[in-house]
Parts: C-alpha cells; sequence; structure tokens
C-alpha cells in the first residue's frame, strides 16, 4: 500500500479537525459561481406534467444575491473539510440556498444535461431518460443556516424518532459529537451527508427514487427488498415506527441493541439504503459521535468501526470507493434510466 492510501485509510477513520483554513481542492471557485439565493422551487419530479420543462426550471431558476454572511459562512465551511471532501464541490453545478419555508434541512442531485433529457408517459407512470453532468446542492436557509451544533442537530433528529415519549425523559440519549464547525456544525455535516449521496450516484451504490429499486451489496448488508426496501434483523411494526416517528422511550435500548446487529449508524440511515449510505459517509469523516444517556455511553460511532463487522464491511466500501482518482465524478456513469418513483 502507498503511503497516499495509508493516509486515506487513516484520514477516513479519523475525525478530521484542520489545523488552518484552505482551497486544498482548488474548487472555492466553482462554489462561489455556483452560489445561488432564491425562493423555494418545486422539485422536477413532484409533478407529471412537463418534466423537461420541469426540469430546465428547477436547474436555472432565477437568483438573487445572496447576502455576505451565508456566502462567508459557505465558504469558510469549505474551508475547514479536508481535501477529500473539497474536491466533491468541482462536481456541483449549483448550490441553491432557499429563502423559504420548507420542509428539508438540503438536498442532492443530478444536474442534467438538460438537451440529453427525455420523458414519456407509460401505464405505470413516467419514464425518463437523461444525462447527469453534475450536481445540484440545495441548502434550506431557515432549517440550516440560523446557527446549531451537530450534537444538537443529531440528538434533535434523534428525538424526533421517539413521537409516544415527552421530549424531556432522562431516559432519551443525547449525542455528544465533536466536530470543529462549532455552531455551523448541523450545517457542515449535513453537506457531507449531501456529498455521500453524490458519491452513491456516481457509482449506483443505492437506488434512487429511479424505478425499479434494486438490491445491492451495500443495501444487502441491512436491508431486504420487496417491492421497497425493509430492515433486515426487524420486525414490520419496528420498520413503521422509525420511519412514522412512533417509538417510545421503552425502545431506546432495543433500538441500540438493533442498530448494532443491523450494521446503522443512525436511525435516519434506517428509512432507506441511500440514507444508510449518506450517513455512514458523513460519519466517517465526522465519526467522534456517541449517544450518551446520563453521562453513560450507550452506542460509539468509533467504537462500532472496530469492532463491528458490519461497519467494518461499509467503511471498506467507502474507503475503496474514496480511493478512486475522481471518486465524485460523472464522467462514466453514464444515461440516468427509469421510471420516476417517490421522492
Amino acid at each position: 500500500m502507498t503511503q497516499k492510501k495509508l493516509f486515506l485509510v487513516f484520514a477516513l477513520l479519523v475525525p478530521m479537525i484542520p489545523a488552518f483554513s484552505a482551497d486544498l481542492a482548488r474548487c472555492q471557485p466553482q462554489l462561489e459561481a455556483a452560489i445561488c439565493y432564491g425562493v423555494p422551487t418545486e422539485h422536477w419530479a413532484m409533478s407529471d406534467r412537463n418534466l423537461v420543462q420541469n426540469l430546465k426550471s428547477f436547474q436555472e431558476r432565477k437568483c438573487r444575491p445572496t447576502p455576505f454572511k451565508i456566502k462567508q459562512t459557505l465558504i469558510k465551511i469549505y474551508q475547514q473539510y479536508p481535501k477529500e471532501i473539497q474536491q466533491a464541490f468541482c462536481e456541483i453545478k449549483k448550490v441553491f440556498i432557499t429563502s423559504g419555508d420548507v420542509s428539508f434541512g438540503a438536498l442532492a442531485d443530478y444536474y442534467f444535461d438538460v438537451s440529453s433529457v427525455k420523458a414519456e408517459e407509460t401505464l405505470s407512470g413516467h419514464f425518463f431518460t437523461g444525462k447527469p453532468v453534475g450536481f445540484v446542492l440545495e441548502i434550506s436557509e431557515k432549517n440550516r443556516f440560523k446557527g446549531e451544533s451537530a450534537s444538537a442537530y443529531v440528538s434533535r433528529v434523534f428525538q424526533a424518532r421517539f413521537g409516544k415519549t415527552p421530549k424531556e425523559s432522562p431516559l432519551i440519549p443525547t449525542a455528544e459529537y465533536e466536530t470543529p464547525f462549532a455552531e455551523n456544525g448541523a450545517l457542515a455535516t449535513t453537506i457531507v451527508h449531501e456529498l455521500g449521496h453524490m458519491l452513491g450516484r456516481s457509482h449506483k451504490v443505492t437506488s434512487t427514487y429511479f424505478l425499479p429499486f434494486s438490491e445491492s451489496k451495500w443495501s444487502k448488508m441491512s436491508f431486504k427488498l420487496d417491492g421497497d426496501y425493509y430492515l433486515r434483523h426487524a420486525n414490520e411494526n419496528l420498520s413503521m415506527d422509525i420511519k412514522s416517528k412512533q417509538l417510545s422511550d421503552r425502545d431506546v435500548m432495543p433500538i441500540i441493541s438493533f442498530l448494532k446487529k443491523a450494521g446503522l449508524a443512525t436511525l435516519y440511515g434506517a428509512t432507506s439504503p441511500q440514507e444508510d449510505f449518506a450517513e455512514f459517509f458523513m460519519l466517517m469523516f465526522y465519526g467522534n459521535f456517541k449517544w450518551k444517556i446520563g453521562g453513560q455511553t450507550i452506542f460509539d460511532f468509533q467504537g462500532e468501526l472496530k469492532t463491528n463487522e458490519s461497519f467494518k464491511a461499509k467503511a471498506e466500501i467507502i474507503k475503496n470507493l474514496m480511493s478512486l482518482p475522481a471518486p465524485f465524478s460523472l464522467q462514466n456513469r453514464g444515461r440516468v434510466t427509469g421510471e420516476i418513483g417517490v421522492m
């Protein structure tokens, strides 16, 4: 193994806390040119009518002048990323900062060559084909630029799954999650999660919203496919309770045991193979992450990486992808083809 590959393996297993800020991958000019501040635009696949025009409107929406603080925050976060993360920004054609009220924090999607896109109605749905030439990253100003630490955000998202339990319950874990981003931790790690989606899309690691769904080496480790994806090592009720946010505090320890057994890093990752991959990718770079109840650690991501065979196998897949010369590139991706499924 070369010295370069040895460093990459080490880098992926140790939380990245750079001692200085720099444009190591030389992608900052692309990031600055890609930023577009504007109002929410419905995703092109949400409506069946005129998909090609929808796509063009989604990708080429009008931009307003970006507030200085937002642009400054994005660039500062970018400069604190390791080079392996920074290189993804050279593949992003648009970074939409959405100023209105939306339900998501961030999303990543293909950026298509509109001239290559074709869509037609079939008996079962709408068939789509198109050549992706880059990516779109969209971030909600309201939900991510207001300042929130990574610990507070991860705790909040986890607690939301326990809809049958009062928020003040001492039995619900809180996250100990150390990152170098302070009050921008939620924003910075959310972006890395979305870059994980980009990596997955570049290499067909998991299915997306294009049907039919398919099984892959990644998805088979924690999910089973039967029309839709279902969790392995879990009954149907548990799968539904996780997705519908109907867990109670009595489920905490069984859930933690389940995550370890199923090789899942987070409850959000348990909702689908693609979210599992993105969450795992995020934690491979920023994995100084633990769940605690009353000061006692009940889940330690770094510990699972060392001892849990499923975690090791997933880490190996990501390390192999990131060892490629241009892991986020779509140069060899080819066309995306299929019917539009659930967004």
